[in-house]
C-alpha cells in the first residue's frame, strides 16, 4: 500500500439530496442548512425558539444487526429484549428522518441535546432553550450529567404514571382475550433510559473520553 497516497476526501452532503420525505418530515422549528460544526455535513438550524425539555423523534431507520452495518456513522445501538443489541442505521438518507441530520457538538458545552431512549426508540430532548439561528447538537455523556439524569428520571416517572392510570388499565383490560395467549414480556436493561452510542456524525464528534468506546 502507497503510505503516501492521499486521503480520499470528504463528499459535502447538499441540500438538493435530502429526501423529499425528510424535508416534510420538519417540525415547524427547525430547518436544514449547511452544519457549522462540520462542512460537509447539513446540519439542523432552529428558525423559532425552542424550549427546554422539548421532545424530538424517534429516530428512525433500519434495524441492523451489528455485522451487518458498513458504516457506523448515522447509527444508535438499542437494546431488544428478544433480539439482543440491534442498530438502528440511517446511513441511507431514504431510510431515515430529519434527525440523521443533527451533529454531534464539539463540546459538552456546546451541546443542546441528549439522546434517549423510551421504550427501544431514540429520541432526542432539548438540554436548555435554542434561539433561532442555533445549530441543534447532540452529545452523549450519559447519566453522570446532573441535568440529564433528571430529565430521564421525569421521563420514567412519567411512563410510570402513564401505565398506571385508569385509562391505561381500561385499555389494556380490554385488549386482552382468554383465548389469546402470549408469552410473558421479557425485562430488558430499562424502557427509559440512555442508549448505547453509535451515532458518530462527526470527526470532530466527542473523543473516546467524552462516551463509551463501541462494544467489539
Amino acid at each position: 500500500m502507497n503510505q503516501n497516497a492521499p486521503e480520499p476526501v470528504a463528499v459535502a452532503e447538499t441540500l438538493a439530496e435530502v429526501p423529499d420525505h425528510v424535508l416534510r418530515g420538519l417540525p415547524e422549528e427547525v430547518r436544514l442548512f449547511p452544519s457549522a460544526v462540520d462542512k460537509t455535513r447539513i446540519g439542523v438550524w432552529a428558525t423559532k425558539p425552542i424550549l427546554k425539555g422539548k421532545k424530538f423523534g424517534p429516530f428512525v431507520g433500519d434495524k441492523k444487526k451489528r455485522s451487518q452495518v458498513k458504516n457506523n456513522v448515522y447509527m444508535w445501538e438499542v437494546y431488544y429484549p428478544n433480539l439482543g443489541w440491534m442498530c438502528i442505521d440511517a446511513t441511507d438518507p431514504e431510510k431515515g428522518n430529519w434527525l440523521r441530520y443533527v451533529n454531534w457538538a464539539c463540546s459538552g458545552e456546546e451541546q443542546n441535546l441528549f439522546p434517549l431512549e423510551i421504550n427501544r426508540a431514540i429520541y432526542y430532548k432539548t438540554l436548555k432553550p435554542i434561539a433561532p439561528g442555533e445549530e441543534l447538537l447532540v452529545w452523549y455523556n450519559g447519566e453522570d450529567n446532573p441535568e440529564i439524569a433528571a430529565a430521564i428520571e421525569e421521563e420514567r416517572a412519567s411512563a410510570r404514571s402513564k401505565r398506571s392510570s385508569p385509562k391505561s388499565r381500561k385499555a389494556t383490560a380490554s385488549a386482552w382475550r382468554p383465548d389469546a395467549r402470549r408469552p410473558p414480556r421479557p425485562t430488558s436493561p430499562g424502557s427509559v433510559g440512555m442508549s448505547r452510542p453509535r451515532l458518530q456524525p462527526s470527526s470532530r464528534g466527542p473523543s473516546s473520553k467524552s462516551r463509551p468506546s463501541p462494544a467489539p
